[in-house]
């Protein structure tokens, strides 16, 4: 038996009870699955590995089983990129497919999205926001695997990770637009886990370009280790290695400080030295993500409850603290870059994940500014899977898997009065969301069809959102949430409910033209 860290008791049978929970749970759905796959498009496009997934809950947290498996239909090539007509809720500029990988990943500068695509022809993209949505060049170590992607906001650089199908070779590089294809630098990690592969939660660019960071698990030790590297040399400039697994990394604007996702727990490090600015304790793990802001001011933790802590002159306080029973709020949480705003797409377990609602708080006054509750049906979760913002708040993008007959948007985007004012309608389900600066552009990346459905194939879509006024950056005077100046939080895994503002009207279900057939080979 390995020893266990005390800090980790309460995870470190995360992956032991993803295989109880799968050869019964996943067999059941599996049947719903097949029978309904005409909802959601094509079952699989292209022969080879295909990827189904599906959230378990635990008195823990919530995890994420994956069972990959393999279809034996003809190769299909990629379906060239296409443009579409003004939509009511932002323009879509452009779609890329492909026929065989997911789109597991998206991050997007001034100029660029960068895309991480998955399972077969797992690589990194690159398409020009003002072009047709073709990639102007790709780059993979394996062709088949995990892949992650960021891209700094301020700079031409991107940090890109790998890892290859059998998880056991992890690889790190660093790309300018210019790169065509070829890294600047490429850094081959001394470690790996095939139960913790490569995604894009796992690697950080700094705003200012200078800086990227990635965190990443070894099996033999069970240790995480965060790994800093000169973004032009890709020099290592520090490690930082806990015995709490480590699940995400963001990094300030100058890449000054990390913020680490660990089990149930954040970390704040210093990036040059390796202490540990600030910690506190979560209240969940598994599908989590902790957003800051560009200065490191405001950061957010996820779980069972959402929170978000504020820099004082001293030390973090706890200033936002809002849960609901059964709800999740640790997949798609965003803070702003100047700290005013923070946001969640919070959904509840205990009904199949077929009911949430997006939250966005002000943070100065530590006052809800409102809310915006979605529903549905079907055999299918909807589970929020990302989030992104705007510099200021005044755009926010949720990204959710979608539920079985699309009942809300599997990419939703709101202005800060919580309003409507974009979304992006996929085939199958999201899993990826970014957010330019300005707020212009979202782009969203997905699956060909339902996460809970074994498939493959992909897209990578950008919208345009339409111009409008500027909404009132001033918060609701009667919030539900709640201020305390304590600093410590206090991990639970059965929340209590708390009221909540005047829900508005639930989106009635979409109804959706069936996919054109793609091309054959």
């Amino acid at each position: 038996m390995k020893k266990k860290h005390t800090a980790q008791s309460a995870l470190r049978n995360l992956r032991i009870l993803t295989g109880l929970f799968s050869a019964a749970a996943l067999a059941f759905v599996a049947l719903f699955a097949a029978a309904n796959s005409s909802t959601r498009g094509e079952a699989a496009h292209a022969a080879g590995p295909t990827r189904r997934a599906f959230m378990r809950v635990t008195p823990q947290g919530i995890i994420q089983s994956t069972d990959i498996g393999s279809t034996k239909a003809p190769s299909v090539a990629a379906k060239p990129a296409e443009r579409r007509a003004l939509d009511p809720l932002g323009n879509t500029l452009w779609h890329y497919d492909d026929q065989a990988a997911i789109a597991d990943g998206v991050s997007i500068d001034a100029n660029n999205v960068w895309g991480a695509w998955t399972l077969s022809g797992a690589r990194l993209t690159i398409h020009a926001i003002t072009g047709n949505g073709t990639p102007a060049w790709s780059f993979s170590s394996f062709g088949s695997g995990n892949s992650g992607v960021a891209a700094a906001k301020g700079a031409d650089r991107s940090g890109f990770m790998e890892s290859n199908a059998a998880g056991n070779d992890f690889r790190q590089h660093g790309f300018r637009s210019t790169s065509n294809g070829t890294p600047d630098w490429s850094f081959p990690y001394p470690v790996s886990d095939p139960n913790l592969p490569a995604s894009s939660r796992k690697v950080a660019t700094s705003r200012d370009g200078s800086t990227i960071a990635a965190v990443v698990s070894d099996s033999v030790s069970q240790n995480s280790t965060l790994y800093v590297f000169d973004a032009d040399t890709g020099v290592v400039t520090l490690t930082w290695t806990d015995p709490l697994r480590m699940d995400g990394v963001a990094l300030t604007d100058n890449g000054s400080k990390a913020l680490v996702t660990q089990d149930n727990r954040a970390a704040l490090v210093d990036t040059s030295s390796g202490n540990v600015i600030f910690t506190v304790a979560g209240s969940g793990a598994g599908n989590i993500f902790y957003p800051i802001s560009g200065d490191g001011s405001v950061f957010a933790v996820g779980g069972f409850n959402f929170d978000v802590y504020a820099f004082n002159g001293t030390t973090y306080d706890h200033v936002i603290h809002f849960t609901r029973a059964n709800f999740w709020f640790g997949g798609a949480s965003t803070v702003s870059h100047d700290g005013s705003t923070a946001g969640t797409f919070g959904a509840n377990y205990a009904n199949g994940w077929l009911s949430g609602e997006v939250y966005l708080f002000d943070v100065p006054s530590h006052n809800m500014l409102g809310s915006y509750p979605v529903s549905g049906t079907g055999m299918y979760q909807g589970t929020p899977i990302g989030a992104g913002s705007n510099d200021n708040g005044t755009v926010m993008a949720f990204a959710s898997w979608g539920t079985q007959f699309h009942d809300w948007p599997e990419v939703m985007v709101f202005n800060r009065s919580v309003q409507l004012i974009g979304q992006i309608n996929f085939p199958g389900s999201a899993f990826s969301v970014d957010v330019t600066t300005d707020g212009q552009y979202v782009v969203g990346g997905a699956k060909a069809v339902h996460a809970n459905q074994f498939g493959n194939g992909g897209r990578i879509e950008l919208i345009q959102l339409q111009a409008s006024p500027t909404p009132t950056a001033t918060a609701t005077p009667t919030a539900t949430a709640t201020a305390t100046a304590t600093a410590t939080a206090t991990a639970t895994a059965t929340p209590t409910p708390t009221a909540i503002s005047t829900p508005r009207a639930t989106p009635t279900p979409r109804s959706r033209p069936t996919p054109a057939p793609r091309p054959s080979a």
